[in-house]
């Protein structure tokens, strides 16, 4: 029988004890003076098990990091360590078939861990089914986003045939339209000749068919004379110059406007078997404007200017343009022109006794 000293068994024993504890273990250091016998042979069998057992836990512990580039040990002789191999492998394919659905392509399947690999697979599934569902739901979002936009459009641009620029841009930025004072504005008032005894003598569609075309042509002068289609009432035309802007030539630019709105008549009623005479009136001065109501909106106009602008209509002649003293004194430097005809003091409601001219172009052929 051997005699083994026992100091060599102590620590081939706690050796062991680390390493079913599941704690890290050192090879042991073989004495120098230990002979060939079985007690080093046990020395070497151990140290090569807690090699073999420390590479196979090196490997685990890198999966569980997720760190799947890990080199495994190459020599090993435990079992595990092939099922580790395997088990690598299996989630360097994962991770790989996940970058791909991830990517939308959702043909990829794994087949491997059993029931994780249905559990995995119906997710895709589930994936594709959220993905095609999303994007259909983007379709639907971006039709229903340029029938909005286009429907904004329509709306912004029905805005601005019924309320001033200034208007439209602060109820799409506020909600809301303050109102405001202007200084010099230029009002400019038409109407027709005898049109309420004249309505009754033709049908209401030709009625409307007949303001209508010539309404359009009257926006279009004022438009590009830099003026401003405030409303219509009826027959009567209601536009400003000088609303938005400081220029001092807008008493110059209205009257040009009516000049050509008035002849504009006169020749349409060389052609039309619809005759029509038009009465112009024009003032200048300061007024506030705003819109009125909230479920409907109008904006208007207020003020002395505005209803001196419609005296000076109202007491016009057929085919005339008759414009206040301060809008004469505006314009009659331009004797190149026009032709101006002073009509002295003339009584005008709630204004007394009111000085008019009449303004003509001058030579016109």
């Amino acid at each position: 029988m051997i005699q083994v000293d026992e100091r060599y068994i102590d620590q081939i024993t706690e050796g062991i004890y680390l390493l079913i504890s599941g704690k890290r273990t050192q090879t042991l250091e073989i004495p120098e003076d230990l002979p060939e016998n079985e007690v080093r042979q046990l020395y070497e069998y151990f140290n090569k098990m807690v090699e073999e057992f420390n590479k196979v836990s090196e490997f685990s512990f890198s999966l569980s990091r997720g760190e799947l580039d890990f080199v495994p040990p190459s020599e090993g002789k435990m079992v595990i360590l092939q099922s580790f191999k395997s088990l690598q492998a299996s989630l360097k394919h994962l991770t790989w078939v996940t970058q791909q659905i991830a990517g939308g392509a959702f043909n990829h399947k794994v087949d491997f861990m059993g029931d994780f690999s249905v559990a995995f697979n119906e997710m895709t599934r589930q994936l594709e089914e959220a993905f095609h569902k999303i994007q259909q739901q983007n379709e639907a979002l971006s039709l229903a986003n340029e029938t909005i936009k286009k429907e904004r459009e329509k709306s912004v641009s029905l805005l601005n045939n019924i309320l001033p620029e200034r208007v439209v841009t602060e109820l799409e930025e506020k909600g809301y339209s303050a109102p405001k004072q202007f200084q010099d504005v230029v009002v400019f008032f038409s109407d027709f000749v005898d049109f309420t005894s004249r309505a009754s003598e033709v049908d209401p569609v030709t009625l409307i068919d007949e303001l209508n075309s010539m309404f359009k042509v009257f926006d279009q002068i004022v438009i590009e004379s830099g003026g401003e289609r405030i409303k219509t009432i009826g027959d009567a035309f209601f536009a400003v110059w000088g609303l938005n802007d400081a220029s001092t030539d807008a008493p110059e630019r209205a009257v040009d406007a009516g000049v050509r709105i008035r002849n504009f008549i006169a020749d349409r009623n060389k052609i039309w078997p619809i005759k029509w005479a038009l009465r112009i009136g024009l003032h200048q001065g300061n007024l506030v404007g705003g819109i009125v109501g909230e479920t409907k909106y109008i904006y208007d106009l207020f003020g002395d200017t505005v209803n001196i602008a419609s005296r000076m209509e109202s007491n016009s002649e057929p085919m005339k343009i008759n414009v206040s003293a301060r809008i004469y004194e505006k314009i009659k430097a331009c004797t190149h022109k026009y032709d101006f005809i002073e009509r002295g003091s003339i009584n005008v409601k709630g204004k007394g006794q009111t000085t008019m001219f009449f303004v003509d172009e001058k030579e016109r052929a």
